[in-house]
């Protein structure tokens, strides 16, 4: 059996993560500030926008079926998250991730024990 994803499932899994580290030191903002959609992507798991107003957090129900991939891909998207909010996101082009991205990925992944080659 998967998961069948929900708004309220993503925005439960991002509070999850909020209170372990290290984003319980990034100071990342409440779930009620943050927009979570599910998409039918096949394209991608998940993605991070900010519109100037609103931070979104988008997950693929097609591409995410079962929490440690939940919690991975939202992981990924917290970074985001914390290098927009730091004045940092997008410099690393469009299909790439910078080194500042690279370096909290690692320590994302020490902590939660997932694999930094599988997550950038």
């Amino acid at each position: 059996m998967t998961l069948t994803l929900s708004p309220d499932m993503l925005a439960a899994a991002y509070d999850f993560l909020r209170t372990t580290p290290p984003f319980d030191q990034w100071s990342l903002p409440e779930s009620d500030d943050v927009k979570f959609k599910v998409s039918r992507s096949r394209k991608w798991f998940a993605r991070y926008r900010w519109d100037g107003n609103r931070h979104t957090v988008e997950v693929s129900g097609n591409a995410v079926a079962y929490s440690d991939t939940l919690l991975a891909k939202m992981s990924h998207e917290l970074i985001h998250m914390h290098l927009e909010e730091l004045g940092m996101e997008g410099r690393g082009g469009p299909d790439t991730h910078s080194g500042a991205f690279r370096n909290l990925a690692d320590e994302v992944c020490r902590c939660h024990g997932w694999d930094p080659k599988a997550f950038y």
